[in-house]
């Protein structure tokens, strides 16, 4: 490694902190807004609206959601790599494996039931296992405002 890619190594790790704190952010606003007034609001759909409104939703939604969720994982792994293995990052690294395997054990698959059509009781069940990402982005949110005030600022 030259002295530049040395020097560009040192700026990216400089950033690393703003753009973990950026997408923590915005994952954490998102998902409060989808917790509080998205999922709920699938109750309000009609039921012969639903499965175009529901296909519309997810469609759009992964366009965003699934970006910052991978920009997030791969902030976290070089937080905890570059950190060596701090606390912190560690502890926001097992938020987001929290985020990842509720995402996959409860969302996703209420998701694909309620393509069919609209079924309040998913719905519920949507909304109530939601809380578990929304807890979970919420103290990786934390973590890494006061990792980040106390380290970087």
């Amino acid at each position: 490694m030259n002295a530049s890619d040395t020097a560009m190594c040192q700026s990216c790790g400089q950033l690393l902190p703003y753009a973990n704190l950026a997408v923590s952010w915005g994952l954490l606003i998102l998902i409060w807004l989808v917790q509080l007034i998205v999922y709920p609001g699938f109750q309000r759909i009609p039921a012969e609206d639903f499965p175009s409104f529901h296909k519309w939703y997810v469609l759009r939604i992964s366009s965003i959601v699934l970006p910052l969720m991978i920009s997030e994982l791969g902030l976290i792994a070089w937080w905890v790599l570059s950190d060596n293995h701090s606390i912190a990052s560690v502890l926001s690294g097992v938020f987001v494996f929290i985020v990842w395997l509720s995402t996959f054990v409860f969302q996703i698959p209420i998701h694909n039931q309620l393509k069919t059509g609209k079924d309040d009781m998913l719905i519920r069940r949507l909304v109530s296992t939601n809380w578990i990402r929304t807890v979970a982005w919420t103290l990786k949110a934390a973590s890494v405002t006061i990792y980040t005030i106390v380290n970087v600022f």
